[in-house]
């Protein structure tokens, strides 16, 4: 093994003062390619601080000088210390010193086990420098990323000697300073990153003995920043173990106590909790894949980022479980470390961890898995009848089953992980669709009428009916409305046209209110069709261009036959009757071979086009001819009046229109 020594001489006898040595082959494999994120290398810094009995933590971050600084108040370290332990590679804290390397002050159990977390600063990092002081001893010194690789890479043997520092240069008083210099990452946000990742690498982080601050502000397990979405808490041990935890989950609404006990014989025990957030998009949101996990906790320090994944559960709710389990026999200093290298995942197929995983499966996933869906759902209609009071209103209104029915279908949409538009328009559907199920049941009742006062009910039923008819139409109404609306936002007349033509065919309500849909009997229009044809070829070429398509449908009792022509078309009055004559004698020779229902119903002509002329004889001749003549932009200001004038009547007259509309209200903070 290729070694390192840094030399400080005694000025009386020439000889080293102290020496410290570092494997170079191991600090290759272990050091500079340990971890690849910052919190990650940061962590040990802190484990190594709270093995070092350390109280308080400090971490200062400086984007614009490159530079991080770590200093603790723990015991710090001789030169002693520095030689036999820090730069040992493979040091075992645990194995090496008295009590298996519990510390003397606060009885800590330790973090460290394998003695190589501390080089993985090399990751980055490309200089560091370490100040310490222990019993008044100060000793300082510095590495190099760079001057070490240089020294692996040459394969000649040499030492690497880091660079001897003056203790004058030493400010702290007590315990260690290590400053990262030359990062090899960026860290212009790192400090917010960080503290919500440490905060959730430790669980022992706030403690009275025990600190860490970023930039002068200490972390707490608030930081986690996801204790205030838990909507259901499983904690493991008594409630009055637990009551912290309980506090934290202060939106939690439902909160079970599980048991503990893991293998009573072996002693496992485990605290800790699993919880589920709220599933609503918003809510969602606030959790993501490294949130979205069950962490393991041992001695105070994360040692398995997600759990969860390893038992393969595959229901709905596994995408909202965040887990904390602090389970120390994972890291018992009398059993074998089953902690991989990187110290961020335990080895799945020791028995402990099998063991583990086996007992929450058992316990309190089959729970979450057998109440999530109905908890959710009874909390999600206790919020809709709590927050929305214009669906409260409306659901006042029910009775008997229908309210009981209408109150777990609210909670199921409240559930649904979609946006608050969606939930508004399925909400309004639903209403509807109970409103309607309330109008079948009482018809149902009509069958077993007898006396006369019975039949006073008849009144009231068809009452309902007829309000429920006007609530659908004006549900329909609203919907047209808005088309409209979408219709007039459109500038550019090419496009408006060219919509209101593709369709105005199969929406004969944007020219009559009244013409809900038609009534044309499918070979009728067929044969209709095929006269039509025969007109077509018989026009000249200038009204052929003028043209875009010619239909004939029936509708309330009518013949009604549209044409449609260019927006830049222009037409004379004369030569659009002659036009319109000609297909009104084709229809009247196809209506020869119709019924009597049929032939004796009256045609109408309509025309839209771009412009027309506003004279007296083109309104007298179209009337005459019994006629109509359109533009597009005509065609669009008579159906927004006539819906709006509709709109505005039944809104004043009808209770459930109200409550309807009022449920906008309800939705209005998305």
């Amino acid at each position: 093994m290729l070694k390192g020594t840094l030399k400080s001489m005694d000025n009386q006898n020439n000889e080293p003062k102290y020496k410290m040595t570092i494997g170079l082959s191991v600090l290759e494999h272990l050091g500079i390619g340990l971890y690849s994120n910052v919190p990650a290398v940061l962590s040990e810094v802190v484990a190594n601080a709270w093995d070092a009995d350390a109280e308080k933590v400090c971490i200062s971050i400086d984007p614009d000088q490159r530079e991080i600084v770590i200093s603790d108040d723990g015991s710090g370290m001789t030169v002693s210390d520095i030689n036999e332990k820090y730069l040992k590679v493979g040091y075992k804290k645990r194995e090496s010193e008295p009590n298996q390397g519990i510390t003397p002050k606060f009885k800590r159990q330790p973090m460290g086990r394998k003695g190589i977390g501390k080089l993985s600063l090399f990751s980055i990092a490309e200089t560091i420098e370490i100040h310490t002081v222990k019993d008044g001893e100060k000793n300082a010194f510095r590495m190099s990323s760079q001057v070490i690789q240089s020294k692996i890479a040459s394969q000649t043997g040499e030492d690497y000697h880091p660079e001897p520092l003056g203790s004058e240069l030493v400010q702290i008083e007590q315990g260690t300073s290590i400053k990262l210099t030359d990062l090899k990452k960026r860290i212009n946000r790192v400090g917010e990153f960080l503290r919500k990742r440490l905060a959730r690498r430790f669980s022992i982080i706030g403690r009275d003995d025990f600190n860490v601050s970023i930039d002068g502000k200490f972390i707490s397990p608030k930081d986690r920043d996801y204790y205030k979405h838990i909507q259901f808490l499983w904690y493991f041990g008594e409630e009055n173990k637990n009551e912290e935890i309980k506090k934290l989950c202060s939106n939690a609404k439902r909160s079970v106590s599980i048991c503990e006990i893991v293998d009573q014989e072996k002693g496992y025990q485990i605290s800790g909790w699993i919880g589920t957030v709220e599933s609503t998009v918003k809510k969602r949101n606030q959790i993501n894949e490294a949130t979205n996990s069950i962490v393991i906790f041992a001695n105070g320090k994360l040692v398995h980022e997600d759990m969860l994944k390893d038992m393969k559960e595959g229901g709905v709710w596994t995408k909202y479980i965040i887990g904390e389990i602090d389970a120390n026999f994972m890291d018992d200093s009398k059993e074998e470390d089953i902690i991989t290298s990187a110290r961020q995942s335990l080895k799945e197929d020791d028995q402990r961890y099998i063991q583990l995983k086996e007992f929450l499966q058992d316990g309190v996933i089959r729970q979450i898995a057998a109440n999530w869906q109905k908890w959710r759902r009874k909390a999600g209609s206790e919020k809709v009848l709590r927050e929305r009071k214009n669906i409260k209103r409306w659901y006042d209104r029910l009775k008997g089953d229908l309210k009981n029915n209408a109150k777990e279908l609210l909670g199921k949409i409240e559930a649904l992980e979609v946006g608050e538009a969606d939930k508004k328009e399925l909400c309004k559907a639903s209403m509807l669709a109970f409103e309607r199920l309330s109008i079948t049941h009482q018809l149902s009742i009509l069958d077993s009428l007898e006396t006369e006062k019975d039949f006073e009910r008849i009144s009231k039923i068809f009452g309902d009916i007829t309000d429920l008819a006007s609530v659908l139409y004006y549900v329909i109404t609203k919907s047209r409305v808005e088309i409209i609306k979408k219709l007039e936002k459109i500038i550019d007349e090419d496009n408006r046209e060219r919509v209101i033509q593709e369709h105005i065919f199969e929406a004969l309500w944007l020219l009559d209110p009244s013409w809900e849909r038609a009534a044309t009997k499918g070979r009728m229009e067929e044969t209709v069709t095929k006269e039509f044809e025969k007109v077509k070829d018989r026009l000249s070429d200038e009204d052929r261009r003028a043209r875009i398509d010619i239909r004939y449908q029936t509708v309330t009792g009518k013949h009604v036959i549209i044409e449609l022509k260019r927006y830049s078309a222009s037409i004379s009055i004369y030569a659009l009757l002659d036009q319109m004559n000609k297909y009104k004698k084709a229809l009247q020779t196809c209506l020869e071979y119709s019924d009597d229902r049929y032939r004796n119903m009256p045609v109408e002509t309509i025309c839209i086009t771009g412009e027309r002329p506003r004279t007296e004889e083109t309104e007298r001749l179209l009337i005459a001819a019994g006629a109509r003549w359109l533009t597009y932009d005509e065609l669009i200001d008579n159906a927004r009046n006539s819906y709006r004038e509709y709109l505005k009547a039944e809104e004043q007259i009808s209770e459930k229109i109200s409550i309807i509309n009022s449920i906008d209200e309800d939705f209005a903070t998305e």
